[in-house]
Formats: structure tokens, C-alpha cells, sequence
């Protein structure tokens, strides 16, 4: 059985949120660290943006500013999130290629679902079924609500995948800072995710957050078939980390480099 490292929930700010997932993965890339699963949280609430997405199209930047939110480009595809600072686990996964396609999954949606099925265990915990598909992004359900999108990024033989788990949503805030479609108005964009849209919070009675990340702990090592054990990042990643911060994801060049 193969052994990953584990590092625990911490709260970051989406610069840094996004920049540790890319130097985990370029480390791991290097060897010179192992594959590795971590949560964290956002603080301030952030919007992140899939990386080819427009940010005037997808953010009122204006509003963002106002709440003293975050916006950040993502490396990985998909398109605009809000990170509730409230409500909110996000998940990352980084390892190679070579060690799903060892345990069978080859496509890049077996990929994706033996990755979440680790989330799926989980929930499953609380005598709940959540169902796995797509809607815009891979996803997961509970009684047809999505509650967890996700999205990745390959680079040569490895692999970075994360994505959201909700715990509550908070619809309103999540439209006064993400544009709806072209003559949709706002006030339908947020019934539609009260309609399709789920926190575990919202079915889950009595939800204490320490049992609930236990199990998430439990459902990788079942998905993947590995152990987890707790780590913490090497001095080398968190100075990647600040490399990549500076570079990336607190340039203007690169947060409007698709205007």
C-alpha cells in the first residue's frame, strides 16, 4: 500500500491557497516531493477564476474590493467559484498519472471519480448517498443538489486536482460578486442555486467539522487504496510557493491576463 502525505485543514488566503497546490505539484514533478493530499480554507471569501476565463465577463471587481475579497487565476480549467470564507472545505490532490492508471483508471473521468469518491465515503458516513456527474465540472450530488465541483490540471505524468466541498451556501453574497449570463438577472442566478445547489450542513444534523474531516481522511485512504500520514510542507515548496505567489498569483499580468 502505498503511503501519501496528509497535510491538515489550514486557513489561507486564496493567493497563497492557490499558489501552494501549483508548488506541491511542481515539487512533486521534481521528486522531490511525495504525492499528497491537503484542505484548507479561504480567509477573506475569494473568487477564483478557471484559467482561461475573462475576469470582467465573470467578477464585478468593484463589489470584490468592497468586501475585501480576494480574486485569483487558477492553473486548473472550469469556470469562476466563490470560496465562501463560511462555508466552505476545499480539497487538493496531487500525484502521478502512472499510479491510477496502476489501480485501472485510465480516463480522465475515472480519474476524476475515484479521486472524489473519497468525498463520497464520507458522506456516506452520515447513512447518505451522493451520486457523482457533471454539471459544467465533474460534480457531486446529494438528492440531485450539487455540493462539490472540482477541476485539474495535468503536466506531463502528474496530476493536480481540486475542488470544492460546501458547506452552506450563501447565494446572495455569491451574485454580488459573480456576473450572471448575459440577461439572466440576479435575482434568478440566485434561485436557481437555492434550487440546485446543497451544503452538507443543510441535511447534515448536529454536523461537527473534526469528524467530518476524520472522514474525509478515511474515504481517501479507501478510494486510492493509500495511507495517509500527516506532514507538513518542505521548506522548498514554501519557497516555491513564495516564488510563485510574487509571480503569479499576485501579478496583475497574470489575474487580467484574459480581460
Amino acid at each position: 500500500m502505498d503511503t501519501w502525505r496528509f497535510i491538515p485543514l489550514k486557513i489561507r488566503n486564496g493567493y497563497w491557497n492557490m499558489a501552494l497546490d501549483e508548488a506541491i505539484l511542481k515539487a512533486r514533478i521534481e521528486n522531490k516531493s511525495p504525492s499528497t493530499i491537503r484542505l484548507y480554507k479561504w480567509e477573506p471569501s475569494t473568487i477564483s477564476m478557471g484559467r482561461h476565463q475573462s475576469i470582467s465577463a465573470e467578477v464585478d471587481v468593484d463589489i470584490a474590493k468592497e468586501n475585501g475579497f480576494n480574486i485569483v487565476r487558477r492553473i486548473t480549467g472550469g469556470g469562476a467559484v466563490f470560496h465562501d470564507s463560511q462555508g466552505e472545505i476545499t480539497y487538493s490532490v496531487v500525484c502521478s498519472l502512472k499510479f491510477l492508471e496502476r489501480k485501472g483508471y485510465r480516463e480522465v473521468m475515472e480519474q476524476y471519480e475515484i479521486i472524489t469518491q473519497g468525498i463520497v465515503n464520507a458522506v456516506e458516513k452520515y447513512q447518505f448517498d451522493s451520486d457523482q456527474g457533471v454539471v459544467h465540472c465533474p460534480a457531486l450530488f446529494l438528492g440531485g443538489k450539487k455540493f462539490s465541483g472540482n477541476a485539474r490540471v495535468t503536466r506531463g505524468n502528474y496530476l493536480l486536482q481540486h475542488g470544492t466541498i460546501l458547506l452552506e451556501i450563501r447565494p446572495e453574497l455569491m451574485y454580488s460578486v459573480l456576473k450572471a449570463p448575459n440577461n439572466v438577472p440576479r435575482k434568478k442566478m440566485v434561485a436557481s442555486v437555492y434550487a440546485k445547489v446543497i451544503g452538507i450542513k443543510d441535511i447534515i444534523s448536529n454536523f461537527q467539522e473534526t469528524e467530518f474531516l476524520s472522514y474525509l481522511i478515511e474515504g481517501f485512504e479507501k478510494s486510492l487504496g493509500i495511507k495517509l500520514e500527516n506532514g507538513k510542507f518542505t521548506r522548498y515548496e514554501l519557497d516555491l510557493a513564495k516564488k510563485l505567489l510574487k509571480e503569479r498569483y499576485s501579478s496583475k499580468d497574470w489575474l487580467y491576463k484574459y480581460e
